[in-house]
């Protein structure tokens, strides 16, 4: 009779269509500070802003001139405004598999194959720990995409013989 062996349990089951999973590379916290906190602030700072403007004088009862508060609000929104521009915006969720590499604005998700792939780099953006993927040609998001990787994402590149520049 003829003995069935299954395979190690060490050994992770193939997929049926022969094609690896995707994995989040990016932090769980990227919709955080990519969805929620620039809605959060523009909106609170901009009904501060209204609601400065919009005051009559005269129901203010202010030591100095109302163009004081109202120029500090229109000033804080504007600088509100410029960070989440230059430094929340550009943060993009990634997932990846063996064959291609997913990013996502939470709008739109591009599929990339590892070969348009130049580098992964890991930085220090704003205080923050950040990774740069470097694409061969510009893409959809542009040749450079920003993103906050997670825990594993970095020991997932490893195990792939992907290594990423300044990773410590």
């Amino acid at each position: 009779m003829e003995e069935n062996r299954s395979a190690a349990s060490d050994t992770p089951p193939a997929p049926a269509n022969g094609r690896s999973s995707p994995v989040v590379l990016s932090s769980n916290w990227t919709l955080f500070w990519r969805v929620f906190l620039p809605v959060f602030g523009t909106v609170f700072l901009g009904g501060f802003w209204l609601l400065m403007w919009l005051t009559p004088a005269d129901e203010l009862y202010l030591r100095y001139s109302i163009w004081w508060p109202r120029g500090i609000s229109l000033g804080l929104w504007l600088l509100w405004l410029l960070y989440v521009r230059w430094s929340l915006w550009p943060l993009k969720r990634i997932d990846a598999d063996d064959a291609y590499i997913y990013v996502t604005n939470y709008w739109t998700t591009v599929r990339y194959p590892w070969t348009d792939v130049e580098r992964i780099e890991a930085r220090r953006i704003g205080g923050k720990r950040a990774a740069l993927l470097h694409l061969k040609d510009s893409g959809r998001f542009g040749r450079q995409i920003r993103f906050l990787p997670g825990s594993h994402c970095f020991e997932w590149l490893q195990q792939r013989g992907i290594v990423a520049e300044n990773h410590p």
